[in-house]
């Protein structure tokens, strides 16, 4: 008698564990894939780096586009607790590789255009990029470096 008692007090309480997870709902994490293409429009080379301002200021190297061509930059890990689309998918991947901090972009190693905390940066906000959908959850955001960036740019120090 104490052994049907013990047993049905543990199928109880495995009953009730096995409810209680049913009720929680299911973590669904949906894949964000997107292709950011930088293209450079100038004759100049263009060194971009993520810019960290201080007493002693320092820049780490992102990627450099030569004159007239372009760079494209895959992201293939994104991921979101939520079904994204293209107004609110992708700034994390931005900031994914290079970064929320300010941005400085160098031409020829001669002028450079720095965005503080990203203030003013179309690089550093994705509604900056023209976008295009490729397919579900995968995306294209193109940026142009243009000679108005280039005549905006002030000599590097």
């Amino acid at each position: 008698m104490g052994q049907k008692i013990t047993w049905t007090s543990y199928l109880l309480i495995g009953i009730s564990i096995f409810i209680l997870i049913s009720c929680v709902p299911a973590r669904i994490e949906y894949k964000v894939d997107a292709d950011i293409i930088y293209i450079n429009e100038t004759e100049y080379m263009i060194n971009y780096y993520q810019y960290l301002p201080s007493q002693n200021p320092s820049k780490i190297f992102i990627f450099e586009i030569a004159p007239n061509s372009q760079k494209i930059i895959e992201s293939r890990d994104g991921g979101s607790k939520e079904n994204q689309n293209i107004d609110n998918c992708c700034q994390g991947i931005l900031e994914g590789f290079q970064g929320d901090a300010s941005v400085l972009v160098e031409f020829d190693q001669v002028k450079c255009l720095i965005y503080q905390d990203g203030k003013g940066s179309t690089t550093n906000n994705i509604l900056g990029y023209e976008s295009v959908i490729l397919s579900k959850n995968y995306y294209q955001f193109t940026y142009r470096f243009t000679e108005n960036e280039y005549l905006n740019a002030e000599n590097c120090e």
